[in-house]
């Protein structure tokens, strides 16, 4: 990892350790003013096409390696929002959604949640198609 990685995984690792204590001592109703303004979701499911851009993938990346070294929990929840924290120091509005899908075999829902900013997904891009979407927050 150069210089520049390095410094953006620690800085990916502190967000984390933030998401997940906030996860842990604060109600939903006081994280999601901090998420942004709740909003409609989007009428087609959206994420069908998803861009690339450098930066996004980069903070992205660092999230799941500091997610990968970090001794709590870093679930899509603590991901989406230390992605949120991260773009909102670099003045870049996202917007964080959660879904829901059916597990079929168990009978019990699963939960998720992603952030994007712009057309790319920075956090939680696996299996999409799969969620419905039921809450947008946008900053």
């Amino acid at each position: 990892m150069n210089k520049a990685d390095m410094r953006m995984f620690t800085e990916a690792w502190l967000w984390l350790a933030l998401a997940r204590t906030m996860l842990l001592f604060l109600p939903f109703r006081k994280l999601a003013p901090i998420l942004g303004e709740k909003i409609p979701p989007p009428a087609d499911q959206e994420d069908k096409h998803h861009e690339q851009d450098d930066k996004l993938l980069r903070i992205g990346t660092a999230i799941l390696r500091a997610g990968n070294k970090s001794p709590w929990r870093t679930e899509c929840f603590e991901q989406a929002l230390a992605g949120k924290f991260m773009l909102k120091t670099r003045c870049m509005p996202s917007t964080v959604f959660f879904g829901v899908s059916k597990n079929r075999r168990k009978g019990n829902f699963n939960a998720h949640a992603w952030l994007r900013c712009g057309n790319c997904i920075v956090t939680g891009d696996k299996h999409l198609e799969q969620f419905t979407v039921i809450a947008c927050f946008k900053s």
